[in-house]
């Protein structure tokens, strides 16, 4: 994100560089809670930034609900509690693109339970 705050590109150009409406863009560099991780991974790549994160982040994101099959009932409840996402949910935002807020907050309630 300091790469962006220090690009000379204004919304549009930056826009079309990583295939966002240029409102889209500029609601980002406002609140940029409400990029997706496949948007920031655009970013990355679009400033040289290796993009190593968004793919194993993709990669466990996606493989959790499977896991989910094999954990015990009330492990699989306690997680989902805690992230304050359930398995549907979570299937589908694999499926669409993961909004950095959410990602944020998994992180900071995950970060604490392991406290």
């Amino acid at each position: 994100m300091w790469r962006l705050r220090e690009c000379r590109l204004n919304d549009e150009q930056l826009s079309t560089l990583i295939g966002l409406s240029s409102g889209a863009v500029r609601n980002r560099r406002a609140k940029p809670d409400l990029w997706k991780l496949s948007e920031v991974e655009r970013l990355a790549a679009f400033f040289n930034v290796p993009t190593t994160a968004c793919h194993q982040m993709n990669q466990l994101l996606h493989e959790l609900p499977n896991r989910w099959t094999i954990m015990h009932e009330s492990e699989r409840r306690r997680i989902e509690r805690l992230l304050s996402v359930r398995r549907s949910q979570f299937e589908t935002y694999n499926h669409t693109d993961w909004p950095v807020r959410h990602l944020l907050k998994m992180h900071r309630v995950l970060a604490v339970d392991n406290e």
